[in-house]
């Protein structure tokens, strides 16, 4: 008995131990936070970055359902708005209503599905070919039938489609438009389709239309559609659109965006030079001082009107237009002392730093050049902006751009035509 009882005692001590051990193990891994897999996993216990993990995503999750939920009703507001407007326009004979209406109505029924699907139509797939070929037809039927709205449903159509495609994917979908010759440019080597869609005096239909080559103009492959065998009559029919309509509207904007992506090919700029593009980008910005104009159109069009100044072709047009160029100049060292965006003062930087060549001396010597650079770049270097991180950064970006083109060169070394300033 004596044996057996101290066997007993033996074995308990042991399991008390062995407990004992595992309890301190166990303790040890708790609190580095790294508890065995295998351990979890037997007991079914979460880690604690699990469990955060967890608590984070139910919270995105009620987010997003509070995200959707304020689309639905955003969408409810504009569907009673629409139906309030029908019944004015019942009141109202007024064509530019109409137009308006059913351009709404045609956007809603567009992004109705993003509600629907919450949010799920921007997908990895492009438009199919079938869908695209149906487009087309539909466009040259409805413009063959006169009928302006079945147009500019197709119009918009074909740009939400765009929209909805992941935006990695939204090059491949510019090559599909361009391969399926949506204006039969190529086909009928002529322009007279697109170009009669353009000159026809409809608002609406310019929105669409302008919209859809903006799309187009985003790839240098569209850009080239656009121009086929260098025809500018596109690139001169957005001109005549942008300076019909009013500043910072939608439409501007996209004729901006689809003539400053365009400006990238230099055999387009004679015809934005000859279009007068240069003074009414420079007019553009200074109406934006007294009247609030969309930082898009600002920022668009001056980033246009660095690419227009640095081509070779602009360079040597103003150099046998002397009066011209000390205008532009004298403009352009006047607008960066105003309040205007960053970036529009950086494209104007730039501008400047073209326009400092040895080929323009009379002209930076007339209007003082070099001083009132220097004028600019000690008044901005005594801007406050301690307490704002990014309003910091941006001053550093002009300034280390300002340094980079402007400061004083050693002669000794310098075999540029740049007259003491770097380009």
């Amino acid at each position: 008995n004596n044996s057996a009882d101290l066997f007993d005692k033996e074995l308990i001590q042991k399991q008390m131990s062995s407990k004992s051990g595992q309890s301190k193990h166990l303790a040890y891994y708790k609190k580095d936070e790294d508890v065995p897999r295998l351990y979890v996993l037997v007991k079914g216990e979460k880690t604690k970055k699990e469990a955060s993990l967890e608590k984070d995503m139910k919270e995105l999750n009620k987010k997003y359902q509070q995200i959707l939920q304020a689309g639905r009703q955003i969408f409810s507001v504009a569907v009673n708005c629409l139906q309030l407007l029908h019944s004015f326009k019942e009141t109202q004979k007024n064509e530019n209503l109409v137009e308006t209406i059913e351009n709404y109505k045609i956007q809603l029924g567009k992004y109705h599905k993003v509600i629907i699907n919450e949010g799920k139509p921007e997908g990895n797939e492009l438009i199919t070919e079938a869908v695209m070929q149906e487009h087309k037809t539909k466009f040259f039927k409805y413009y063959s039938d006169k009928n302006i709205d079945g147009i500019i449903e197709v119009l918009l159509s074909l740009r939400v489609n765009a929209l909805q495609i992941a935006p990695e994917l939204r090059k491949n979908l510019v090559y599909e438009l361009i391969r399926n010759d949506i204006f039969n440019i190529e086909s009928n080597d002529s322009f007279d389709f697109v170009v009669a869609i353009l000159d026809i005096n409809n608002s609406s239909l310019k929105h669409a239309i302008t919209s859809l080559i903006s799309v187009i103009s985003s790839t240098l492959r569209g850009v080239e559609y656009l121009t086929y065998k260098n025809n500018m009559c596109i690139i001169e029919r957005i001109v005549k659109t942008l300076k019909e309509q009013e500043n910072g509207s939608v439409t501007q904007r996209f004729c901006i965006a689809t003539l400053q992506k365009c400006s990238i090919k230099d055999t387009v700029i004679p015809t934005l030079v000859e279009h007068d593009l240069i003074y009414w980008t420079i007019n553009l910005l200074n109406k934006s001082l007294n009247s609030k104009i969309h930082v898009f159109c600002l920022d668009f069009s001056s980033a246009m009107l660095a690419n227009i100044i640095h081509t070779p072709s602009t360079l040597q047009y103003l150099e046998h237009h002397p009066d011209m160029t000390l205008q532009i100049i004298e403009s352009l060292l006047r607008l960066i002392r105003e309040n205007i965006p960053v970036s529009v003062l950086m494209h104007i930087l730039i501008c400047l730093s073209y326009l400092s060549k040895e080929n323009f001396a009379q002209q930076i010597e007339e209007c003082n050049f070099v001083d009132r650079i220097s004028e600019f770049v000690e008044y901005y270097s005594q801007i406050n902006t301690a307490e704002n991180e990014a309003l910091e950064i941006d001053k550093k970006t002009v300034l280390d751009l300002c340094a980079h083109m402007f400061h004083p060169k050693d002669t000794t070394l310098d075999n540029s035509d740049t007259m003491e300033l770097n380009e």
